[in-house]
């Protein structure tokens, strides 16, 4: 996702929620797209009326007003996300008014009463729209969901039991004629319901939430012919100076593509994607590889190929987290319940994704809509992949900290106990066009867990703001737009989780931004007196009272991938947006100061490159970083394996250092370990003495020392000494002394 620094602009981290991105018009920074064709989207709002918001455009707004305060009228109502709740009541309110069209008189609404009529779609539609749901997740009448599983934490620990839950759900809906599957390993399903039934599916036994369907987002920039300075920058040379060039070793780039007009072949032909013979393309989800029309993936695999251009390519081209988990367990080569079916297809695993939520924050995964990512990921380090993740660009879009409310109950964001916090940065947002606003907040109140009793009972709420026009003394005020406050009070499946993706309707303009948008704030509610909890907030634009520290994105915070901090490529300055850590405590809550055992980030690499794809010093955030890492991953591999096969006796072929999974991990443990000595050593710790939550273990940036760096790790973690010679440990921990003192002399 983009994210506003200075005079760049941040190619950044495809994160989490389904939003717009690109140039904004007047007070918006961070770009990618024509700050001309923005500023018309938010032109189209009309002219102000006597109120000084834009009268509705002709057949888009309902004849009844958005109830902010929508309240569930039933149970099932409950259960629904609150802008789908909206939805649902603005929907019902104009099929009732006098003269309003249904589908049929006196039709029975699904899951309503008999006699009540049913909306037409036109009215589900504009209720959609005024609502504020993402054109993205919408198809006429139909939304994209999540549906949260009422499954207990125990059922959700044993695979099979998820299975056949989910799997009971899946076919109630599919035979109700609603398309939905589960997300395998997560107690969620995907789904796609019509608005008029959705109260029918929230009424299903086995559904404890229904929500917005969360996605991963692309950024996209113009293309222009030049290559990445971090291949300098990292003094990739050292290696290949040393024949490490990806040989022999495959990298799976796990990302969104665009082929929409020729790219693959245009990059091919130009060198900078690998030959037919090393790359494969691969596409999961329905349409054709790089249909999506995004260059990010393109501009990834552009990197990692620069930094090894002998190594082989596979492209997995995903739209969701469901993708994401399926390109892991195929690039791992593991099978449906993530068990290991031989060598793994790619051996180093890069993703420049992330989502702001979906899991607890301490790195577990254990919970939430990302678990069946979080599984795959950890069975394919198990079989011997080193996997690499962004960290995140959130840090100036996150905040964290204790529940510390004021009188009214309101979250207090700051010492001065502020309790709006601006979106944007306080800056006007456009309305009537196609950018959203997006804001998740969750806590430390998950079920089961280290405490097995623990139920998720602790009930925050979250709502958004809009800045309305002056009053007579020239003062403006905050008017609710709506809230998402779903049922925390123990039941089965329910999880410490609100959030929305709102897309703002020319209704919502205001004189202050010139009647083309306005200015947004959330503010938390603590609904159970005496709750005391960790939050944490992240929206998709950066928030006025900002905490960088605890901002990985998601999976970023699992010790089993190497997480990847961005630098400017310049200068090595830490990129303002580049997520830090460290991860959470166990059950989310807010990390102690004891001994960190899953420090994150792991390495930090550089931002702000040329790329065919993006363009000059246009390809940012931890998305360009990652990559980087990915290449030399790929290179340090090839050493680790050389190491392992030692010299060959004449006429012999070395031996098989992969043939088990545990050699496979032992040398993947080695990769990893590599290329944080090399973050520690060579003038590359640039924060704090060791490890720290910016820059993690430090740059990653060859030295003239970096192969007794890789010869003190392949002793280290037994892969000379476990694969091919038998060591005493006195004399192993004798070669890893002597090769990490030298790996540490000063260059």
């Amino acid at each position: 996702m983009n994210i506003p620094s200075g005079k760049r602009r941040h190619a950044a981290l495809a994160i989490g929620i389904a939003v717009g991105l690109g140039a904004l018009w007047s007070g918006l920074s961070s770009s990618s797209s024509s700050p001309a064709s923005v500023a018309a989207a938010g032109a189209q709002a009309a002219h102000p009326g006597a109120t000084g918001a834009a009268p509705a455009p002709a057949g888009r707004m309902l004849p009844v007003a958005l109830n902010a305060f929508a309240q569930p009228r039933n149970d099932a109502q409950a259960k629904l996300g609150g802008q789908l709740l909206q939805a649902l009541q603005a929907a019902e309110a104009a099929a009732a008014a006098p003269g309003a069209s249904a589908v049929a008189a006196g039709a029975v609404r699904a899951g309503g009463s008999a006699g009540a009529a049913a909306p037409s779609v036109a009215v589900q539609i504009a209720a959609l729209v005024q609502a504020g749901v993402p054109a993205k997740l919408r198809e006429d009448n139909r939304v994209s969901v999540h549906i949260d599983l009422a499954a207990t934490p125990e059922q959700i620990e044993r695979p099979g039991v998820l299975a056949r839950l989910g799997e009971e759900l899946a076919g109630s809906l599919q035979r109700a004629g609603i398309r939905a599957q589960q997300i395998a390993g997560s107690a969620v399903l995907d789904a796609s319901v019509p608005l008029d039934r959705m109260e029918w599916v929230a009424a299903q036994a086995l559904v404890a939430r229904v929500d917005l369907k969360t996605l991963p987002n692309f950024a996209q920039a113009a293309p222009a012919p030049v290559a990445t300075q971090g291949a300098a920058a990292s003094e990739v040379q050292r290696l290949h100076d040393l024949g490490l060039n990806g040989e022999g070793i495959t990298v799976a780039v796990i990302d969104g593509f665009d082929d929409t007009d020729g790219e693959v072949a245009a990059l091919q032909a130009a060198g900078e994607w690998p030959d037919a013979d090393r790359l494969t393309l691969r596409r999961d989800a329905a349409g054709a590889f790089g249909a999506d029309d995004s260059s990010h993936g393109n501009a990834v695999l552009e990197i990692a190929y620069d930094l090894a251009p002998q190594a082989s390519f596979i492209a997995y081209d995903t739209s969701d987290n469901n993708d994401w988990a399926a390109a892991v367990r195929h690039a791992a080569n593991l099978d449906a319940n993530n068990v290991a079916q031989g060598r793994p297809r790619a051996q180093v695993i890069t993703a420049s994704l992330g989502f702001e939520n979906g899991s607890i924050g301490d790195g577990s995964g254990r919970l939430g809509f990302l678990k069946g990512l979080y599984d795959a990921i950890r069975a394919a380090r198990a079989n011997g992949v080193v996997v690499l993740n962004a960290a995140g660009n959130e840090a100036l879009k996150h905040w964290g900290g204790a529940s510390n409310v004021d009188a009214n109950g309101f979250q207090r964001w700051n010492a001065a106990g502020e309790t709006y916090n601006l979106l944007n940065n306080g800056q006007c947002f456009p309305v009537a066009g196609n950018y959203s606003l997006s804001a998740s907040l969750f806590w430390n109140d998950w079920a089961g867990g280290a405490n097995a009793a623990n139920l998720t009972d602790q009930d925050y709420g979250l709502h958004l703001y809009r800045r309305g026009n002056p009053n007579a003394q020239g003062v403006a005020s905050w008017v609710l737009v709506g809230s998402v406050d779903a049922r925390q009070n123990g039941g089965a499946g329910q999880e410490p989780v609100e959030r929305f993706n709102y897309t703002p309707p020319a209704n919502q303009a205001t004189r202050e931004c010139g009647n083309r948008g306005a200015v947004y704030a959330v503010r938390v509610s603590r609904n159970t007196a005496g709750a005391n909890n960790n939050l944490q907030l992240f929206a998709n634009w950066g928030i006025g009272r900002s905490v960088p520290e605890r901002s990985l994105s998601f999976p970023a915070d699992t010790a089993d991938v190497l997480t990847i901090a961005a630098l400017n490529v310049g200068d090595s300055a830490l990129e303002n947006y580049s997520s830090r850590g460290p991860a959470l405590a166990a059950g989310g809550a807010l990390p102690g100061n004891g001994a960190d055992n899953n420090p994150k980030p792991n390495a930090a690499s550089f931002a702000n490159v040329d790329t065919v794809s993006y363009g000059p010093g246009e390809f940012n955030g931890t998305s360009s970083a990652t990559p980087h890492v990915a290449g030399l991953a790929a290179l340090v591999l090839q050493r680790q394996i050389e190491l392992a096969q030692g010299d060959a006796q004449d006429g012999q072929d070395p031996p098989d250092v992969q043939d088990t999974a545990a050699k496979r991990l032992a040398l993947a443990n080695a990769t990893r370990d590599s290329l944080q000595q090399v973050g520690r050593t060579g003038g590359n710790d640039l924060g704090a003495v060791g490890h720290d939550g910016s820059y993690g273990y430090g740059r990653v940036r060859f030295h003239a020392n970096s192969d007794a760096c890789f010869t003190a790790a392949a002793y280290r973690d037994n892969v000379i000494d476990f694969l091919q010679e038998q060591l005493t440990a006195q004399e192993r921990q004798i070669r890893v002394d002597q090769n990490q003192a030298t790996c540490e002399s000063r260059q």
